[in-house]
Order: structure tokens, then C-alpha cells, then sequence
């Protein structure tokens, strides 16, 4: 049976330390540039080759993040260093961009590419889809419930599933909050976090609620991994390149141990976030998966007690020498308390010093000492890799030493020549006391044989040179297997194109628009047929959440006279050649987050025109409409974010069932500045849109480059004049 990979995050080197310790499988990590955690201290191009060859030398796989999307000009810094990762023996790239997919896919011969995550694939025609484009692993959307994780694991590509750590409330990669809010894009790996902030929920202009709805807790799956390993998921993501090192060691070893042992120390999972945990939309929890302000974010290690004039708690579990608790008063304040020695469960702890202790209340655990611990003593020994060693003395000879790890052996002879001894002869123990001192190396040996010759003498520095110089060796030899012939990837010349007529379109988020108001736009995006809308050059919009059944939907375009489709979903691109085969056209929707000429131009071969990424600036959207038909939003209600969860919910109690009447599907989520958001429940996901719509500045943009307004209602088009300028195509985001 085929081991299931424990992959772990590295956002700085104590935390790769500490996930060897722990027994990971491989690791992955990021350079300064293109990875989506931007602020982990992450890696540069200088010092990214120790690491890998460090790696390796264990037996670990590596792969790096190059998940951001990429724009024109950072288009031949991104090739140099795949060029130079390639060369390095990195087992492959994690890559969100379709443009920079196509640039490398045939350039790097032996080196893994994975779809990314935010790519948002959670469902099977979308991971086929990228499966047959040539990807080698599909990095499954957080979202995706395990019957579609089942379909996908069935195809003949690498699955990865995400089965610890920190979560998006929004649909992987489909979140555009940040940058609208704050010009930093999740995208380019800057996320400022608008989902861990508080908001007020309105609805009928009354607050119902004040707290953080959008805080999702942290995914814990552990108790669920057997499922995952039974339909054949190949890889379990641990996420945090941001976390500790202690995070890093307590999720792998607990992780690793289950899956080997089928057992775990519980405690330490629950101590290793202050989040709360959830089993996520994995598994199909619908209620309790957000951290609200009053939830308790810790372990509770026991209750406060008074008896006999004195304040105490019974400890339910082991505590240890160093532990940091925190004691609640009777005015809700919260006091640290550190634990001065180690206290076996069920033993009494008196709180001689925390008088006003709540009576009641919980005493958590905030940091448990215990995991360091367990931490530094991994780390003393996760480097004693067994090698065998073979060292020969003879009299007028060099001496010489032979290492052997696994199917890789080397032998050095030093310069050096052997004398007789005049006073006190060389044993056969002081050499194996000299051989014996590994200190940096990662090697440990297991066996030491020694023939030499009596009476000779040799220095102890030249032991060690021959020590010294046999491991140089033998880390040569070992990853001798990873390097690689340095690859040259050179830009190509995109075909110039400037026969396409800049359009002007409009997209219909209801049907509530009046057919009368659409006559001065070229086409009409609907997102269902109606009617009234029939005369219009009509597309159908393919949400990225709505499914399908292809046949049916052809057969609902045709007999509608629906012109055309936008796709906006890995999985629509599978169906390209049945719209081709039935004579529909194609346009590329914003959400496949077109960033740069290169992806435009892997669109180009079948489709008739290309919506550029929300987040795009001018010079990249004015720079592809010189090669290719685009269009960009110039008014529009942006979907900030797309995601199953309601706010709503969390106060409803409702447990994400009966949205269709739900009278709170259609509320207001306001922000503590004052920022109102429209949050709407289309099935089993919502949109949140600006309570306001924007309005870009068409005259910058080229005259090739087709408009999109993007409406909800009739005021949307009688007002568009007098919406709020908003720059973001000036300034784009970083």
C-alpha cells in the first residue's frame, strides 16, 4: 500500500528543524517573491539552495510556492528562478497561473507542478481538466466536501488535501476584500486579514449582532483521516508557514503518529491554536466552525473552586514546569498564571495570589510548555542518520575511510603518509574515539570497523580531516541524485493582434433589470434565461459555484438562443470543446484571474474575448488588449468574497438550512469603519458586494479594451454616472 505523504510548512528554518524532528514527508516553502505568505520570513534565491540540498539529504521531497499571480514584468524573474530550481533538484512548483503553467510545463522535465489551492478546484472536471493539461498533483480547494474529494481521487493524478491549520472563510483563491479595502491582494500573497475582523450584521436598519462572523476556526481533521486515506488522497497539507516551530512539530508528529499508531496526544492539537477547532466543509460541518469574541479559544485545564476560604482548581490533565495559564476575575479580566512545576491530572492547584479568581470559571492553557520540550529533545537526535564507517591505517600507506549510507558508499584517502610511532603507538579505540565526533554532520554511526597496523602513528586532526572529508563526500554523492543541468526559458513573442472591436457589455447580476435600459450595450451577461431578455446578444454566465450537467446545459442554451457562455471555473474550461462542437461561443470570465499577457494568450485559442482579473491594473489590462480582445469591469459591485458560510447563520442558529425563505438572505454586514457590504445567499454559498457600486475611469483604458458594467438594478444603470471613482486601476494592487 502506498505511504500517504505528511507535507509540512516552512516559513523560516526552525520550523523546517522542527517538522524533520517530527517525521515529515517533505516540506513546502517560498522565496521573497511569489508565494502566497508574503509576510513569513521565507527564503531568498541564495540561501534556498542549503535548505533544499538539507532536505534532501533525508530522503525529504520540496516543493515551492509560486502560487501568486504573476504580472508582465515580473514574468523573467519568475522564469530565472525556476531556471535556478529547477537546477537546485526542487521535486516540483505549487502555481496558480495558467500563463506561467504554460511557459514552463514542457521546460522542466523531471520537477513536479501542482495546482494550487487557489485555484479553487472542488470538483472532478475541473481537477480532470487540469490533470490532462499536464499538472502532476491537484492541491483540492479547502471547501471541497469529501464525496467530490472521492471522484477527484479516482482520476490519474496526486491529490492533496488540507487537513490542518488556519482557513479562509472565503472560497479558496475568491477573495477580493483585501485588495478592494486596503489595495493588498490575497492573490500576491498580502491578504491584510479582513475575515478576522469584527462587523455588525444589519438587517431592516437594526444591528443584530456585533462580533466576528467571518473568523473562521482552524481546520483539524484528525480524527477523519482514515476516510481520507481509504479513497486515496496521496498527500495531507499541514498549513502555517506563518505559525511556530512548535506548531509545526506538535501537527506532525500528532498527525504522523495517527496515521501509523492510530493514536495521538489530543491535548497537544487543541493547545496548538487559539482558534478553536472545525472539522471544516471537509466533512460537512454547518454550525460551530467560527471563532466568536466570548468563545473560549483555549483548553480548559479545570474550574475555579473556593472551599475553606481558599481558591483552587483540579487539573484534568497533566501540566508541566513552565505552562502558561490564564485566570479569569470576577470583572472578566484576564490574569496569567505560570505553572512553577509539574502537576499530574487530577491534582489540586491553589490560586493563593489570584484572590478574585472567578468562581466557575475555566482556567486555560495558553501555551503548553510540554511540546518544546518534546521539540528540543526531537532535535537532539533527528540528524543521527546511520552510516557505517570503514577506516584503514597501514604502516607507509595513506590512511583511508569508506562511508556507507544506504545504497550510496564513498572512500577518501588522505594525503597524508602513515609513520611509525617513536614514543606512544596509535590504538584502534583512540581512532574510533576521533571517528565517533559527529557534531553538525547529520550522520550517526552505526558501525565502525578499524584495521591497522601496530606501532604506527597518526594526528588526531588527520582523523578528523578523514572524517570530516568522507561525509563532504558522501553529501556530494547523495545529492548528486537531485541536481540538475542547468535549463535556459526563454520569453516567447506573443502574435500581436489588433483586429477585435472594443465592446460595450453589461452583466446582470438579477433579472430585475428592465429590458428597455440594455439597449445601448453590444452583449448581455444574464446569469438565467428570462423572456424578456430574448433579442439581446445573450451569454450566459457560468457562476464558479453553480453546477452542471453538460448536456442539459447545452440543450438549455440552444433552446433559449442563449449566444454564448462565460466561464469562470477550471471545470467549465473541461466542457470547451462540446460550446465549440454546438457553436457557442466562449468568453473567460474575471474570476479565472487573468493577470498577465501570457495567461490571455493560453486563453486565446478558443475563446472569443477575455475579462481580466479584478485586481489588474491599467498597464497590464492596456498591455494584453494590444495581443488579444479583453475586458475590464469600469462599473461594477465587486463580489468581495464568494464562500458556503452565512454570517447570518451564526445568530440564526439555522445550521446553513432553509436559505431559500431565510428573510435574512438578502442582509448588511457592516464593518467597524463604517464600510457596508450586501451579503446575498444564492443556494448553499454567498456573495458579499459593496453596499455601493463603483465606477472606474473609462478613458484610461485603451481603446481596444471592451467595458463591462456590472449591475444588480435599474438605479445601477440610471446612476452610473454618479457612482463613487474608485482608482484601483490606476494604482492596481501589490
Amino acid at each position: 500500500m502506498k505511504k500517504t505523504e505528511i507535507l509540512a510548512p516552512v516559513g523560516k528554518v526552525d520550523m523546517l528543524y522542527a517538522g524533520l524532528a517530527a517525521g515529515a514527508d517533505s516540506f513546502y516553502l517560498a522565496l521573497d517573491d511569489f508565494g502566497a505568505r508574503a509576510y513569513a520570513e521565507n527564503f531568498t534565491l541564495e540561501n534556498i539552495k542549503e535548505t533544499i540540498d538539507y532536505i534532501h539529504l533525508f530522503g525529504k521531497r520540496v516543493f515551492i510556492t509560486m502560487n501568486t499571480l504573476i504580472k508582465d514584468y515580473e514574468m523573467p524573474k519568475a522564469l530565472s528562478y525556476v531556471e535556478k530550481l529547477y537546477a537546485y533538484g526542487v521535486d516540483g512548483l505549487i502555481i496558480q497561473d495558467l500563463g506561467f503553467f504554460s511557459l514552463i510545463k514542457d521546460k522542466v522535465p523531471g520537477m513536479e507542478l501542482h495546482a494550487s489551492t487557489q485555484m479553487a478546484v472542488r470538483e472532478y472536471f475541473g481537477a480532470k481538466y487540469l490533470a490532462d493539461l499536464g499538472f502532476d498533483r491537484i492541491v483540492i480547494a479547502r471547501e471541497t466536501p469529501i464525496e467530490e474529494i472521492r471522484k477527484i481521487a479516482s482520476l490519474p493524478v496526486e491529490t492533496e488535501v488540507f487537513v490542518h491549520g488556519s482557513l479562509c472563510v472565503s472560497f479558496s483563491g475568491e477573495c477580493l476584500m483585501s485588495s478592494y479595502f486596503g489595495g493588498r491582494s490575497a492573490n500576491r500573497g498580502r491578504c491584510a486579514g479582513p475575515c478576522r475582523q469584527k462587523y455588525r450584521l444589519l438587517y431592516d436598519g437594526k444591528v443584530l449582532g456585533d462580533d466576528y462572523y467571518l473568523n473562521m476556526k482552524d481546520l483539524n481533521t484528525i480524527d477523519n483521516l482514515e476516510e481520507l486515506i481509504d479513497i486515496g488522497v496521496d498527500c495531507l497539507k499541514i498549513e502555517g508557514r506563518m505559525k511556530t516551530p512548535e506548531y509545526v512539530f506538535a501537527a506532525v508528529a500528532n498527525y504522523k503518529s495517527k496515521i501509523e499508531e492510530n493514536t495521538y496526544n489530543k491535548n497537544q492539537i487543541l493547545d496548538s491554536s487559539n482558534r478553536g477547532y472545525t472539522k471544516g466543509f471537509i466533512f460537512g460541518q454547518k454550525r460551530d466552525y467560527v471563532t466568536l469574541k466570548d468563545d473560549n479559544k483555549h483548553r480548559s485545564v479545570g474550574k475555579v473552586f473556593y472551599k475553606n476560604g481558599k481558591k483552587y482548581f483540579i487539573s484534568n490533565s497533566d501540566l508541566y514546569l513552565g505552562d502558561n495559564l490564564e485566570i479569569t476575575t470576577d470583572k472578566g479580566k484576564k490574569l496569567p498564571f505560570t505553572t512553577t512545576r509539574d502537576y499530574k491530572v487530577n491534582e489540586k492547584i491553589f490560586l493563593e495570589k489570584y484572590p478574585d479568581a472567578a468562581i466557575d470559571s475555566d482556567v486555560l492553557i495558553v501555551n503548553s510548555n510540554k511540546v518544546s520540550e518534546e521539540k528540543d529533545m526531537a532535535l537532539k537526535t533527528y540528524r543521527n542518520l546511520p552510516i557505517k564507517i570503514d577506516f584503514k591505517a597501514y604502516l607507509g600507506e595513506n590512511p583511508q575511510i569508506t562511508l556507507t549510507y544506504k545504497d550510496a558508499s564513498v572512500t577518501y584517502t588522505h594525503a597524508v603518509t602513515i609513520e611509525a610511532a617513536k614514543n606512544i603507538s596509535l590504538t584502534a579505540e583512540d581512532i574510533r574515539e576521533n571517528l565517533e565526533k559527529f557534531n553538525d554532520e547529520i550522520f550517526s554511526p552505526s558501525a565502525i570497523n578499524i584495521e591497522i597496523d601496530e606501532g604506527i602513528f597518526l594526528r588526531k586532526k588527520d582523523i578528523n580531516e578523514c572524517r570530516r572529508m568522507g561525509v563532504a563526500l558522501l553529501e556530494e554523492k547523495i545529492l548528486k541524485n537531485y541536481h540538475r543541468s542547468e535549463i535556459k526559458i526563454d520569453l516567447p513573442q506573443i502574435e500581436t493582434d489588433q483586429n477585435h472591436k472594443a465592446e460595450r457589455n453589461v452583466e446582470l447580476l438579477t433579472n430585475s433589470i428592465s429590458n428597455e435600459l440594455l439597449s445601448d450595450f453590444d452583449n448581455v451577461y444574464i446569469r438565467t434565461f428570462d423572456e424578456k431578455y430574448k433579442g439581446n446578444n445573450l451569454y450566459l454566465n457560468l457562476d464558479s459555484h453553480d453546477e452542471y450537467e453538460i448536456d442539459k446545459l447545452i440543450s438549455y442554451i440552444k433552446s433559449n438562443g442563449i449566444k454564448g457562455v462565460i466561464l469562470n471555473n477550471y471545470r467549465d474550461l473541461a466542457f470547451v470543446e462540446d460550446f465549440k462542437n454546438n457553436d457557442i461561443k466562449i468568453r473567460i470570465g474575471r474570476y479565472l484571474n487573468i493577470f498577465n499577457s501570457y495567461t490571455a494568450n493560453f486563453y486565446k485559442n478558443f475563446a472569443e474575448n477575455i475579462c481580466v482579473s479584478s485586481e489588474a491594473d491599467l498597464d497590464i489590462i492596456n498591455n494584453i488588449s494590444k495581443n488579444q480582445a479583453v475586458e475590464a469591469l469600469v462599473f461594477s459591485r465587486i463580489e468581495l468574497m464568494n464562500m458556503r458560510h452565512c454570517p447570518f447563520s451564526v445568530i440564526k442558529k439555522c445550521g446553513l438550512s432553509g436559505c431559500e425563505t431565510c428573510r435574512f438572505n438578502k442582509g448588511i454586514l457592516e464593518s467597524h469603519d463604517g464600510e457596508k457590504m450586501q451579503v446575498i445567499r444564492y443556494g448553499d454559498y454567498s456573495k458579499i458586494y459593496p453596499l455601493k457600486p463603483s465606477l472606474f475611469d473609462s478613458n484610461k483604458f485603451s481603446d481596444r479594451v471592451s467595458l463591462l458594467y456590472s449591475v444588480m438594478d435599474d438605479n445601477d444603470i440610471l446612476n452610473m454616472n454618479q457612482a463613487k471613482i474608485r482608482d484601483s486601476y490606476t494604482k492596481g494592487v501589490i
